[in-house]
């Protein structure tokens, strides 16, 4: 079988053919090459042993080394890389073709034994392996994405948490402690708005100022009632000439104090009643009327010491 001689005019149209698939090429290469030459990210080449064969400008800034520094480093023994618990990614990379993104580090070249020089920094990174012919790994790209000053202020908003949350400790151990010191004035206070006065052996008073409300009023037969047993008295003087008025429920509250003392056998002595209060026991018609009312508690200690001295 004759060839055929290609003509003129079929060569120029392979030689088209062959320059526009050149063109296509040459795009990859450029944008390949924009990236390596962008001065943006740090960028190595290794080959299949894990070998650094190339870097970019970037990258020898970034990490103040020269490719020439790397002739006994290799990636897949790197110790830092194993203890940051990423060598696994990296080995798939180069073995079985993964590309991969690796934990954001801080890695320090001083600390690699082949290298002890270098500056630290923290880094995002990824692994691109790059296929031969046959579909193997031929080499491995990797791209550093330089996230030091992230780093550093997720390192100050923690230094400031770390602040404020001091403060807050310290002034809720301040508040705590001002509330400790007014609960102490409030029981304090308490204490001396009932003052329970031992006047006599087996006779106690108690003189109140101010409006009986609920909670004074269950104060004032608490503590009364505590001194009763303690005291083991016998009579009990309520001084109520400091009480301006009182209303249906302090009158209750006055009854109910006198038959709690007189459960636990403490006669109760009422001194000082106003003719307004007088008014106000007789109209609650709460049972007052087997309980001793006196003008003054110097007429309620007579009262009681009487008492006392008839046995009663």
């Amino acid at each position: 079988m004759t060839k055929t001689t290609p003509t003129i005019a079929e060569l120029e149209h392979e030689i088209d053919v062959l320059r526009q698939r050149i063109a296509e090429l040459e795009i990859p290469a450029r944008r390949y090459q924009a990236l390596l030459d962008g001065g943006i990210v740090s960028m190595m080449i290794y080959d299949r042993e894990g070998r650094a064969i190339e870097v970019n400008r970037r990258w020898e800034q970034l990490w103040r080394l020269r490719l020439e520094d790397l002739t006994e480093w290799r990636l897949l023994v790197d110790e830092q890389v194993s203890a940051n618990g990423s060598m696994p990614v990296v080995e798939r990379a180069f073995f079985q073709g993964e590309a991969a993104a690796l934990p954001t580090i801080r890695y320090d070249p001083g600390q690699a034994d082949t290298l002890q020089q270098g500056a630290a920094q923290w880094v995002a990174s990824s692994l691109h392996p790059i296929r031969d012919a046959a579909g193997g790994v031929r080499e491995v790209l990797q791209i550093h994405v330089d996230v030091g000053e992230i780093k550093q202020t997720e390192e100050e908003l923690r230094a400031q948490a770390a602040q404020l949350e001091a403060a807050v400790a310290e002034r809720a151990q301040m508040l705590e402690e001002q509330l400790r010191v007014s609960e102490e004035q409030r029981r304090a206070i308490v204490a001396l708005s009932t003052p329970v006065l031992r006047l006599w052996d087996g006779i106690l008073a108690l003189p109140l100022i101010g409006r009986v409300d609920a909670e004074r009023a269950a104060r004032i037969l608490e503590v009364l009632l505590q001194a009763i047993v303690d005291t083991r008295a016998e009579h009990v003087i309520l001084d109520v000439t400091g009480v301006p008025l009182v209303d249906a429920d302090g009158a209750r509250s006055l009854r109910d104090t006198v038959r709690a003392s007189s459960l636990l056998g403490a006669q109760c002595v009422i001194a000082g009643v106003s003719p307004a209060m007088a008014k106000t026991l007789v109209d609650s018609d709460l049972g007052f009327d087997g309980v001793p009312m006196v003008a003054s508690l110097q007429d309620g200690l007579r009262r009681s010491l009487s008492l006392r001295n008839d046995g009663r």
